[in-house]
C-alpha cells in the first residue's frame, strides 16, 4: 500500500516519463536519417544506455547495427545503403506501450493510414507494425523517401 507521499511523487514523475518517450521520438526520428555508422555509435554510446550492440548484413545486403535496450524490451536496428548513410531504422517497444506511442506519433506527425504517418516536411514515412499474436513487442519503422535523396544534412540533435 502506498502512502500519500508516494502516489504524489509517482504522479510528479508521469510527466517526466512521458516528456522524456516524446523527446525520445523526436530526437530519434531526426538524427538517424541520413547519419553514418560512426556518428550513429558515437551517439548511443553518449546518450542512450544499452546492453548490447551488433552488427550485420541485411537480406539485401546492406549493412545494419543493432542496439538492445537496457532495462526495457526493445531494440534500435539501423539500415546503411551502400554508400553507408542510415535510410531507415526500426525501434521496438514493448506491447503495454501501444497506445502511447501510436498517441504520441499522432501529435508529432501527419497520420495518413490507420498504421501509417509522415513527417510534417514529408521528408521520412513512420509506420507502426502492431504486435501480432503472442508476441510481447511492435516495431516502428522510419523510413526515407528514396525520391528524396541524400539526407546527410540532419543532425543529431533535435530542436
Amino acid at each position: 500500500m502506498w502512502c500519500g507521499c508516494c502516489r504524489t511523487l509517482s504522479m510528479k514523475s508521469l510527466p517526466i516519463l512521458l516528456l522524456f518517450v516524446t523527446l525520445s521520438l523526436t530526437a530519434a526520428a531526426q538524427f538517424p536519417l541520413g547519419s553514418t555508422m560512426p556518428k550513429i555509435k558515437t551517439y548511443f554510446s553518449e546518450h542512450v544506455p544499452y546492453s548490447f550492440v551488433q552488427e550485420f548484413r541485411a537480406e539485401n545486403g546492406d549493412t545494419a547495427i543493432c542496439f538492445t535496450k537496457s532495462k526495457v524490451i526493445g531494440d534500435f536496428t539501423f539500415y546503411f545503403d551502400h554508400n553507408g548513410i542510415c535510410t531507415s531504422y526500426v525501434v521496438t517497444y514493448g506491447k503495454e506501450d501501444f497506445s502511447q506511442i501510436e498517441s504520441l506519433l499522432d501529435h508529432k506527425y501527419c497520420h495518413l493510414e490507420p498504421s501509417r504517418w509522415i513527417s510534417e516536411e514529408g521528408r521520412f514515412d513512420v509506420d507502426v507494425k502492431a504486435p501480432v499474436a503472442g508476441a510481447n513487442y511492435f516495431s516502428v519503422v522510419y523510413t526515407t523517401d528514396p525520391l528524396l535523396g541524400d539526407m546527410r544534412d540532419n543532425t543529431l540533435v533535435s530542436n
